[in-house]
């Protein structure tokens, strides 16, 4: 499942805002290719609605978690395929599916007998989206690619809440970020003044070696002026061929705004997504996402606190507010850091490629004693990681209720080269609960402590709790609401999160007592 199919668990709530970090963060050309985009000669350009969308029935009838009822679906597709012409409709009667313009029949077609055959749905769809181009003169002249938006999102929407279309250029964006690609390893940001600014830069990376630092303003590239330009114009300028050269040059504020130029060549750029910091005898690492080198990366921190606190290590801090997840077999990779054999999570979908059990085949887990730090923007893969970790007694969870998205999707390159982002399995905990919509429930909600220095009430009174979410299996949406109001989930990341975190750490009566409560008795099950 390299080229078409890859697992992703990512929701797409704030998918706006995820895409323009996406698109901000480090230049890249497509990972698949190591090409830069072609916005005047692309596949795109070249693959009609009708190709795309008969991949995506096909797709969704043989993998969706559920089982599709098409005759709803395709009436919407059509609504958003031809929304640039509101003469035309689609009509269902009697068995048929009729086209209309100005309230006259243009094309009756019989539908399929089977509601979930995506390949017969398709086909029909696809010969009714060619008939009404040619009978309108509005859908001739309109973008192929707004035609196939329109389609794909209305489509979508009529399935669940994180399956999506991603069109040529944000799947380009989407593939950088699970992937990585050529780029000169830098993060920017619009200001309110409308000025790109820096806001990071990767060590090692091109951009580090030519002298560019955080706070530089962009100013040209390869001397093309860049003042009044899009972000993501910016982005794509940046984009390149792998050993390729650009011109970058940047003003920056702390020297009188000095204006300073470098010349460097494109590497293979993945974003960062892990960041370790020492706190005496604890170690604090960040996980801001899972990308494909999440967990290499998470490995190298660990050896490097290892190294530099030695025997007086007293615990680890892993940090995953507003982790919103990434790909699955790296939500795995990061669990087996830490439970050596048995379950770590397991999946169930309508396909049977879908329906598996993950263990650890780690022998080699790190032993220290874990406070997980979750929020309400805790997501997808890092809710695996910190359900299991919960559930297997490896670690004590404290925040607020994670976001809940308890599925996984499969990516799907579409023939334009966009994807398809299909939910197709749903997660279980080790405990056998779905968090899916429920979220991870901390062993400690932060909100509801007084004094950090006195836990042990807050960790008796979570015990019951605990043992309620670990039994859930179909939660009623009533259900659901009350329990997740019990410790609303929340977006901020207080800085006493990682107070009570440390408090546990080094306190190892107490954290004992609080890993002991969310622990799931595997022997038992």
């Amino acid at each position: 499942m390299v080229s078409l199919f890859r697992q992703v668990l990512r929701p797409t709530l704030s998918h706006v805002a995820t895409a323009l970090v996406a698109a901000s963060l480090v230049a890249s050309c497509d990972p698949s290719t190591g090409n830069p985009p072609s916005p005047g000669d692309n596949q795109a350009n070249r693959v009609g609605v009708e190709r795309v969308v008969m991949t995506a029935y096909r797709a969704i009838g043989d993998r969706h978690l559920y089982e599709p009822d098409f005759r709803k679906i395709s009436l919407e597709t059509y609504r958003g395929f031809a929304a640039p012409d509101p003469a035309m409709s689609l009509v269902s009667t009697d068995g048929n599916l009729t086209v209309m313009r100005d309230g006259k029949a243009v094309v009756t077609r019989p539908v399929p007998g089977n509601p979930s055959d995506g390949r017969a749905w398709g086909s029909v769809m696809a010969d009714l989206f060619t008939t009404s181009i040619a009978a309108s003169p509005t859908l001739q002249q309109a973008d192929r690619q707004a035609l196939t938006k329109g389609a794909m999102d209305a489509t979508t929407k009529q399935l669940d809440r994180n399956t999506r279309y991603a069109d040529p250029e944000d799947a380009r964006d989407d593939r950088f970020q699970r992937d990585g690609g050529g780029g000169i390893g830098i993060t920017v940001e619009r200001t309110p003044e409308k000025r790109t600014v820096i806001r990071a830069v990767q060590p090692d990376s091109p951009a580090s070696r030519g002298g560019i630092l955080p706070g530089d303003l962009i100013v040209s590239i390869d001397s093309e002026p860049m003042a009044d330009r899009p972000l993501t114009d910016i982005v794509h300028k940046l984009r390149g061929v792998v050993g390729a050269s650009v011109l970058l040059t940047v003003a920056r504020p702390s020297d009188a705004d000095k204006e300073v130029s470098a010349t460097m060549k494109r590497s293979r750029i993945i974003p960062t997504t892990v960041e370790y910091e020492r706190h005496g005898d604890v170690a604090l690492i960040r996980l801001m996402g899972f990308n494909s080198a999440t967990d290499e990366s998470l490995h190298n921190a660990l050896d490097k606190a290892r190294n530099e606190i030695g025997r007086d290590f007293a615990g680890l801090i892993i940090d995953m507010r507003g982790n919103r997840g990434g790909l699955l077999d790296q939500a795995q990779d990061v669990a087996e850091e830490f439970i050596s054999g048995g379950p770590i999570f397991a999946t169930q979908g309508r396909h049977p490629d879908s329906q598996r059990v993950y263990r650890s085949s780690s022998s080699k887990a790190v032993t220290v004693p874990i406070v997980v730090l979750v929020n309400g923007n805790s997501a997808s893969a890092a809710e695996i990681v910190a359900a299991a970790l919960q559930d297997r007694g490896r670690a004590v969870i404290v925040g607020t209720t994670s976001y809940g998205k308890g599925t996984v999707q499969t990516v799907l390159r579409m023939p334009n080269e966009g994807e398809l982002i299909l939910t197709w399995s749903r997660l279980l905990a080790p405990s056998g609960y779905t968090w899916n919509e429920l979220g991870v429930m901390p062993n400690i909600c932060t909100a509801k402590v007084g004094d950090v220095n006195k836990l042990g009430p807050e960790i008796d009174a979570s015990r019951s709790l605990l043992n309620r979410w670990h039994a859930e299996r179909e939660p009623t949406p009533d259900e659901v609401a009350r329990m997740r109001a019990i410790c609303p989930p929340g977006e901020d990341a207080p800085e006493r999160d990682v107070e009570i975190a440390s408090r546990m750490l080094r306190d190892p009566v107490l954290y004992a007592q609080a890993v002991k409560m969310g622990a799931v008795d595997q022997a038992a099950r």
